[in-house]
């Protein structure tokens, strides 16, 4: 008997807050409203999460063609910087041969100016008597 008492106080003890008065839902419909207000409707979600979507994209092959013209940009780079060096080389060796032929002129000026030395003294004296005998 003493378990069958313990056991409906029990009962009573846990029915207890099972069977309690309704609550006032003034507090709920604000709290709902409150979350209602910082949301958006689902289709208006869904266009967001679109668009989005699509900028990304966009935005992602914008970078991808803009790492390709920066990798463009930086062999053109290195090519005009061998251009460069070439252009460079081309003008000192040009120079070198510049001074060469400026050399050669003076050379060729000079041959030219003995050449009509010689040939002022040939028409004074006349041929040279090569291989002629002697009497």
């Amino acid at each position: 008997m003493r378990a069958l008492a313990v056991t409906v106080g029990l009962a009573l003890t846990l029915a207890g807050p099972l069977a309690c008065k309704p609550e006032d839902p003034a507090p709920f419909e604000a709290e709902r409203a409150n979350l209602l207000a910082t949301t958006v409707p689902r289709d208006d979600y869904w266009r967001e999460v679109e668009r989005k979507g699509t900028a990304l994209k966009t935005q992602k092959a914008a970078d991808q063609r803009s790492a390709r013209v920066a990798a463009d940009a930086a062999q053109i780079s290195a090519a005009l910087e061998q251009m460069r060096t070439a252009v460079s080389d081309a003008q000192r060796v040009n120079a070198q041969v510049e001074e060469q032929i400026a050399e050669l002129d003076q050379r060729a000026e000079k041959l030219r100016g003995r050449q009509r030395e010689l040939e002022a003294f040939l028409a004074r004296t006349g041929p040279p008597d090569v291989g002629a005998k002697k009497p």
